[in-house]
């Protein structure tokens, strides 16, 4: 199996997928999704810090339309600002839900985490 798996038809969802897949075991998914709000990086996967079994996990990172628009308007050489902003913010998440976890309290399954301006 390869180590990550990346289901994002758009360049830009799958570059983003890519910035922040050093921050997740293997086997993780990246997922291009959509619902009423709209389209959207879902990540997934197998947690093994948040208690004694494996825990599915799910982090939706959000980018709000506007500051998506001026993303995708950047030359690609320009993107790396938006890059950095995003994996510092998605490792934030992360030892977030470890510090939770580490104090006793219960991690959910599922994070989001919303970007507007200080993405792009």
């Amino acid at each position: 199996m390869e180590e990550y798996e990346y289901a994002c038809p758009s360049a830009e969802f799958d570059a983003l997928a890519r910035v922040i897949s050093d921050l997740f075991p293997e086997q993780t998914r990246f997922v291009e999704a959509t619902d009423d709000a709209g389209r959207f990086l879902s990540v997934q996967w197998l947690a093994m810090r948040f208690g004694s079994t494996p825990k599915r996990m799910t982090l939706d990172v959000r980018i709000a339309p506007a500051a998506f628009a001026r993303y995708v308007a950047m030359r690609p050489a320009l993107r790396a600002r938006s890059h950095a902003v995003l994996h510092a913010y998605v490792e934030a998440m992360l030892g977030s839900l470890e510090e939770r976890h580490a104090s006793g309290e219960a991690v959910s399954r599922d994070a989001e985490i919303a970007l507007g301006d200080e993405f792009a």
